[in-house]
């Protein structure tokens, strides 16, 4: 499928569209042409239509589109039928390259669907491109236990650096670009990220999208989760025109030069088509290219057949169910092996992922057993409005040893929140957390490996870190407590969130920002502040763009530039930066299996007994009051063993019971509850700088600390 050109020089043009009667490639002479220089008919091929040409023109950088002719009897009634319109002009659902894909720049008009002239505006259209000819991005290769995920917006981590031009701020290559500072003179951008110490980042969507679907007047879907081409990057993040897919290896190329791990998020359980819906009494269709080519095999439908079936809150969930020859299935699969092939992706968040085994007879292993993408990190969202798979390939024979995808947690977010608040009080279920086996709706274990579990704190669609301390909003899994209005207490609470974070088992993902308070409390109000997908403003108003962007002042301390931000942003940076790299110093954190617990401190003198395992030192109240816990991880061979104690209360309380658990002595590494440089002394020196604590240990309320010995 797509455009293909061989060594020949002729291109291959390839569309599925079985139930067309005919099928024409358009071509254009002009980025803006809104009739084609030519029309050539297409030959059916099976349930595809084909056609090759050859001249002058046919050569990458040529301008293209679709008609497809055939029946038409979708109606108010019945909106999944067939919606064939030869007025529509389609772009390629595989085109490598496209001009900006958006509804004002496709459609001059309504785009009804009994249209009787053409109505096609000049925008939108499919250009072909050979990736033969580019450098090839390579791979970074991190083990599954040792990723720190970043979850950044290409649009918010680049936009408001003042060092960098403006013709670079929001674009691929201005977040390429090394040797950036904040205000202070600290480091901005990539280099941020290096000191920052995270092994992967993963890009919030940059397939091609349709930026102003479902918004309000003025505002822009500043997200990307309205894909409309799985094969091409979004034309909006380019620095120079029409240069998005050189520039987005260039980008690849760039984290990888730095040995971070590329992730992307990509969203195939529906499309930026939405649902036929009606104006003025009639039936109105956003063809880009499935719609009216392939309805009926991409898009799944209401049980009785007649509408669109809408588990992603989007209108027009795709369709994975039956075997794996399935078009949809297909379709994905040729998305990823390019992404992964092409521009050396290294990794996929899955949006939605439920959709994906929906009705599947093998689950989503579909993706799982294609070699091409064999050595690619697979992590799924595994809801929808449908429901929430907890057992995503982790139950009903599947598990590690024969798939290897992971999934987020919501269940850590919102039970750590709960816990930072405390109001937990479930001991067993904060065990399950930080051990990494994670917790689905029944209570029991989600997963079969640490690395399995993709824990998170914030992410985009929802509060930030310091959101979730700021306002009151216990609906759902938002879970947050204003904290009194203690700014302290938002401090200490933080500090504890990313603590907990960074100590547990399994993969933590650090939402963009929140490393140094980024908030969101500017938005219109704390519902918007809670989603903020179309905080773009079509004019540039600062108001609404400055709620996404990240404020870098915040790194250097500086809150003038955000309200309600905290002032104890560069604090809260230090602490995060220093716990990555304790995370990364030793494995006790970063264990690609279970350890097995043992429960009392073993005499090494017959060798070492305890290496590599866990114990409870310490088990304060049990469930219905808030715990009080100190888990000790013991080294590995060469390794020091670290004990982590976590109150969930709001009163101090003290562990006196350290001289049991080591022959050493135990001095103390971090304590989250101090002021800035003051909290973690570093771990690659502990043994000469890190003060002793002796055999007892008083640790604050809604605080932890972590402390270290050799025990020898």
């Amino acid at each position: 499928m797509g455009a293909h050109i061989d060594e020949q020089g002729w291109i291959h043009f390839g569309l599925h569209s079985p139930d067309a009667d005919e099928v024409r490639l358009l071509l254009f002479d002009s980025p803006r042409a809104r009739t084609p220089s030519q029309v050539v008919p297409m030959q059916r091929n099976g349930e595809n239509w084909r056609i090759k040409i050859k001249g002058a023109e046919a050569k990458p950088g040529l301008l293209y589109m679709y008609q497809a002719a055939g029946p038409l009897t979708a109606s108010l009634q019945d909106r999944h039928a067939p919606l064939f319109n030869q007025n529509y002009s389609l772009g390629d659902p595989f085109a490598y390259k496209t001009h900006n894909v958006r509804f004002s720049d496709v459609f001059a008009s309504t785009p009804f669907t009994t249209i009787s002239a053409p109505i096609y505006a000049g925008g939108g259209k499919s250009v072909v491109y050979d990736h033969g000819g580019d450098v090839f991005p390579r791979h970074v290769s991190i083990r599954p236990e040792d990723l720190i995920l970043y979850e950044l917006h290409v649009q918010d981590y680049t936009a408001r650096i003042e060092a960098l031009s403006p013709e670079l701020r929001g674009t691929y290559l201005g977040l390429a670009r090394s040797g950036l500072k904040t205000p202070g003179g600290l480091a901005a951008g990539i280099d941020h990220l290096v000191e920052l110490g995270v092994t992967a980042v993963q890009l919030m969507p940059v397939m091609e999208y349709d930026e102003e679907t479902g918004n309000v007047e003025g505002r822009l879907n500043h997200w990307g989760y309205m894909t409309t081409n799985f094969f091409a990057p979004e034309s909006r993040y380019a620095a120079v025109d029409g240069q998005q897919v050189q520039e987005l290896k260039e980008l690849v190329r760039a984290f990888h030069e730095r040995g971070i791990a590329v992730f992307m998020d990509v969203v195939y359980n529906h499309t930026g088509e939405g649902e036929p819906w009606t104006v003025d009494a009639r039936l109105a269709a956003k063809c880009y290219s499935f719609m009216c080519s392939s309805l009926n095999r991409v898009y799944r439908p209401t049980p009785d057949g007649r509408h669109f079936s809408n588990a992603t809150g989007t209108g027009n969930d795709l369709d994975f169910s039956g075997d794996d020859e399935r078009y949809t299935k297909r379709l994905v699969r040729d998305s990823l092996a390019l992404w992964h092939q092409t521009y050396g992706i290294d990794g996929f968040r899955f949006d939605l992922a439920r959709i994906l085994a929906d009705g599947s007879q093998n689950a989503a292993d579909w993706i799982d057993n294609d070699p091409r993408f064999a050595a690619a990190h697979l992590h799924a969202e595994p809801w929808d409005m449908g429901g929430v798979w907890w057992e995503f390939m982790d139950n009903y024979g599947w598990s590690h040893a024969n798939n290897r995808w992971a999934k987020w947690l919501g269940q850590y977010r919102d039970q750590v929140r709960r816990f930072s608040q405390s109001a937990l009080r479930n001991r067993s279920a904060f065990k399950r957390l930080i051990e990494g086996y994670g917790q689905n709706e029944a209570g029991s274990p989600a997963s079969t490996k640490p690395w399995r579990s993709v824990n998170l704190i914030a992410v985009h669609d929802g509060y930030t870190l310091r959101d979730c301390t700021f306002f009151n909003d216990s609906g759902g899994s938002h879970n947050c407590w204003d904290s009194d209005g203690d700014e302290n207490v938002r401090r200490e609470r933080s500090k504890l969130l990313m603590g907990i974070l960074l100590t547990s088992q399994g993969v933590p993902l650090v939402l963009q920002g929140d490393e140094f308070g980024h908030t969101k409390s500017g938005a219109r109000s704390q519902a918007e502040a809670h989603n903020t997908y179309n905080y773009e403003s079509t004019t540039g108003d600062p108001a609404v763009n400055h709620v996404n962007w990240i404020d870098w002042r915040l790194k250097d301390g500086d809150t003038s530039g955000s309200s309600n931000a905290p002032a104890y942003a560069k604090e809260l940076f230090h602490w995060t930066k220093d716990l990555i790299a304790l995370r990364k110093q030793w494995s006790h954190f970063r264990r690609a299996e279970f350890p097995e617990y043992i429960d009392e401190a073993p005499n090494d003198e017959n060798g070492p007994r305890n290496d590599g395992r866990f114990t409870y030192a310490w088990e304060g109240p049990g469930d219905g009051s808030p715990s009080q816990l100190a888990v000790i991880w013991w080294g590995k061979v060469g390794e020091p063993d670290l004990i982590i104690v976590y109150n969930e209360h709001w009163e101090t309380f003290a562990v006196e019971n350290l001289a049991n658990w080591s022959k050493g002595n135990w001095k103390v590494l971090a304590r989250s509850w101090l002021g800035d440089q003051s909290d973690l002394c570093s771990p690659a020196d502990w043994q000469t700088n890190c003060p002793d604590v002796g055999g007892r240990i008083e640790v604050k309320g809604r605080s932890m600390a972590v402390l270290i010995s050799n025990n020898d």
